[in-house]
């Protein structure tokens, strides 16, 4: 089954980022990192590279873009403990331990550099371009989401957490046997991003590993929070591994929960995501926040929904914006390059992983 995640995305206070599962520092592991201009062919590269590992039956994780969600910023090959990425900004990557526990690839050597000379001042002019797109985009998403703060901030005062607690424990009983001593291996992975698409969440990649999806209602996600990070706590005390989805505004709450073993997630539908993987149960949250104090300050989150909602859709289309300049940017880099070179680095790569020694050997 084909898994696919983000590891970054914009968020609030900039780039939120768990790019460093690319780089883990654990005993065999291999990162291939690639360094090269737009249009330069990286996301061709680990896809053709995912599609050959998984025709043989092996899985590989594949991690996507959020500034473009149809391309790939890295894949992961959990088995031959095997990763490639992109290594260019905004998450630059270079081998801790070079050679011994990764090393860059340069798609560089590939280009034709008298061409891309010809076009320094058009190159100079769209990067320059798109990083201000960026920028613009990110001042949108930080103050949606400091706005979004000041409805969290009524919510949590307002939330009943201990019978938001107890109501994890009763969902955790129903899946989990009481903790045995062994601890389950816990993996960070975005479901969700911000993207030019809008607020993008990976139903397929849900709908793949689970088939029983719990959906929570929850505006301002507090509530949520609180019941999928007790359910996430229970089930590591179990012994099952969890892949955990921190939220991009804040990576202290932890918005979805995937435990693969059971084919069981939870997931958080709140005024920016709304997840909607198939035969999903929705459940609302609403019942464990004070009445009163929700009504009293009923204008105020009313208000918080509706201008984080304005700044983030205009975020959105600053990011679509960002993409057609930086699709402009590709257009020169693919007339300068030699895809054969490319293809024939590829290929070196595919063989080194095939007759490397990084495999396990079990």
């Amino acid at each position: 089954m084909k898994q696919a995640y983000f590891l970054g995305s914009s968020g609030r206070n900039g780039f939120f980022s768990l790019f460093d599962s690319l780089t883990p520092k654990i005993e065999g592991q291999y990162t291939f990192m690639i360094k090269g201009g737009p249009g330069t062919g990286k996301s061709s590269f680990m896809r053709l590279i995912a599609e050959e590992i998984e025709s043989k039956d092996i899985g590989c994780e594949r991690i996507f873009c959020s500034s473009d969600p149809d391309s790939l910023d890295g894949i992961i090959i959990p088995s031959l403990r095997v990763c490639i990425a992109d290594a260019t900004s905004p998450h630059t990557m270079d081998p801790d331990y070079p050679g011994a526990s990764g090393e860059i690839i340069h798609l560089g050597e590939s280009w034709d550099k008298e061409k891309l000379r010809g076009k320094c001042e058009e190159i100079i002019r769209l990067t320059d371009e798109n990083k201000a797109c960026h920028r613009r985009s990110r001042r949108f998403i930080d103050s949606a989401f400091s706005i979004y703060a000041d409805g969290e901030k009524i919510c949590r005062e307002n939330l009943d957490k201990r019978r938001a607690e107890r109501y994890a424990s009763r969902v955790a009983t129903r899946y989990f046997k009481r903790p045995s001593g062994k601890i389950g291996f816990e993996n960070r992975r975005l479901l969700d991003a911000i993207t030019p698409k809008g607020y993008y969440f990976l139903n397929d990649t849900v709908d793949g590993l689970c088939n029983r999806k719990t959906v929570f209602e929850d505006d301002f996600g507090v509530a949520a929070a609180v019941v999928i990070g007790e359910i996430r706590a229970y089930a590591l005390a179990s012994g099952f591994n969890v892949i955990s989805s921190p939220f991009i505004g804040n990576d202290k709450k932890i918005r979805h929960i995937i435990i693969p073993e059971l084919g069981l997630g939870f997931f958080t539908k709140d005024r920016f995501c709304s997840p909607s993987p198939v035969d999903a149960k929705y459940i609302s949250l609403k019942r464990f926040y004070n009445t009163d104090g929700i009504r009293e300050n009923r204008a105020k989150l009313n208000f918080s929904k509706k201008a984080s909602k304005e700044l983030m859709d205009e975020a959105f289309s600053t990011l679509k914006n960002a993409k057609k300049v930086h699709d402009e940017l590709e257009s020169i880099y693919i007339d300068a390059m030699d895809f054969g070179k490319v293809e024939e680095i590829r290929k070196s790569v595919l063989k080194r992983i095939w007759e490397s020694d990084w495999w396990p050997e079990n």
